[in-house]
């Protein structure tokens, strides 16, 4: 099988190390055992102390009953119906699409996949599938919500394998509601699809839509993959996990798993079951970062007067910042080669010009910082053209 070089991260890896404004940054700025052990007025010394004194054997295969029943608990809490045999631990979502793809598409099935989206949503199903993906495109002028007489047409064609969405979305911050989650599950069913939703950015919801996770809607074919990296500020730990209530989506996932990674580390367990237990508290945080950060970002919108156009996002830590009559990737480059400054241009994210992805859950000095120096960048081509 041949893989396509992931973009987005080799543009990451290339810049990100040393910057000063890091716009590029998607998860909730990260936090150590110590800062969430005082954001919930606890102590982490009974933690420290059980992780020094851990004896570093493999440990629970698939994942401590305490990581389970935390993971249970962030479905649960906002009104799903998830069991602890209905997870599979994983290296971090990435490893849990991984491991979805790796476990459900085959050579020769038929996938569609939600465009713009994180490139390995659809770079690894066009791999395992031997190139038999389409993307369902996601427009500015929809606001990225899905046509889904388009969707349907679609299905009608050629019935997919499997459909991969994601929500809150990445990169543009769209969260689709109930009803329209309602309306792809229907059309799934109606034709045995799977249906995947990477869901790493719930439950970081910014306004009124705070819809279901997509396990949620009584069909069994559909999966959910998190992570502890992107609202729960612990990328660091590289903790993961799929969710199904389909019993061989499930065992074959794991079956696959023992040739991948076998399991996690028993500390990035520990560590993650401490934050679930305090999870309230985090996300408390990490929404009030990601309010304050949104505020700074809709007064740069209104300060372009148009030049710089969004859809203003409801969900997640990132955005999606339009730039039609600019080089995206020339920009971005030279912010980040001259100005010490990082942003993701779309070209690398998933092929579209003229776009720039913003994460606005890192601190607020560096998306201060970052916006000051985008505009002066600008301002300057502006001035160069005239």
């Amino acid at each position: 099988m041949k893989q396509e070089d992931f973009g987005v991260e080799k543009f990451m890896d290339r810049y990100e190390t040393g910057i000063s404004n890091n716009m590029g940054e998607t998860c909730c700025d990260s936090l150590s055992i110590d800062a969430i052990a005082k954001l919930a007025n606890v102590s982490a010394d009974q933690l420290l102390q059980k992780m020094a004194q851990t004896k570093l054997v493999y440990g629970h295969i698939t994942g401590s009953p305490e990581l389970k029943q935390g993971i249970v608990s962030l479905y649960n809490d906002l009104g799903a119906n998830v069991s602890c045999d209905e997870i599979v631990i994983t290296n971090g979502a990435i490893g849990a699409n991984f491991l979805t793809f790796y476990s459900v598409v085959d050579p020769g099935d038929y996938v569609i996949c939600v465009d713009p989206t994180y490139q390995q949503l659809s770079s690894l199903p066009n791999m395992f599938s031997s190139g038999n993906m389409d993307k369902f495109p996601l427009e500015f002028e929809d606001n990225y919500l899905p046509n889904l007489d388009k969707l349907a047409a679609m299905f009608q064609a050629r019935t997919p394998k499997l459909l991969v969405i994601n929500n809150p979305h990445n990169p543009t911050g769209t969260v689709w509601d109930d009803e329209t989650l309602s309306q792809i599950v229907e059309l799934c069913s109606k034709h045995n699809t799977y249906l995947m939703c990477d869901e790493v950015y719930r439950p970081l919801f910014h306004g009124p839509v705070r819809p279901k996770s997509i396990i949620d809607f009584g069909y069994e074919k559909t999966i959910s993959t998190g992570s502890m990296s992107k609202s729960l500020s612990l990328a660091g730990i590289r903790l993961g996990w799929i969710v199904s209530k389909d019993k061989k989506v499930v065992q074959d996932c794991l079956t696959k798993r023992d040739y991948n990674t076998i399991c996690v580390s028993m500390l990035d367990d520990q560590v993650a079951s401490f934050a679930l237990q305090h999870k309230n508290h985090i996300l408390e945080r990490n929404h009030k970062l990601c309010a304050d950060n949104l505020a700074i970002l809709d007064e740069f919108i209104t300060k372009m007067n148009g030049v710089v156009t969004w859809v203003k996002p409801l969900g997640g830590s990132t955005c999606y910042l339009r730039l039609e009559n600019f080089d995206t990737y020339e920009l971005a480059r030279e912010l980040a080669e001259n100005h010490s400054t990082l942003v993701v241009p779309g070209e690398v994210f998933c092929g579209r010009k003229g776009f720039l992805r913003v994460g606005f859950g890192n601190s607020s000095q560096d998306l201060r910082g970052g916006l000051e120096v985008l505009q002066q960048w600008i301002e300057k081509k502006r001035k160069e053209k005239s």
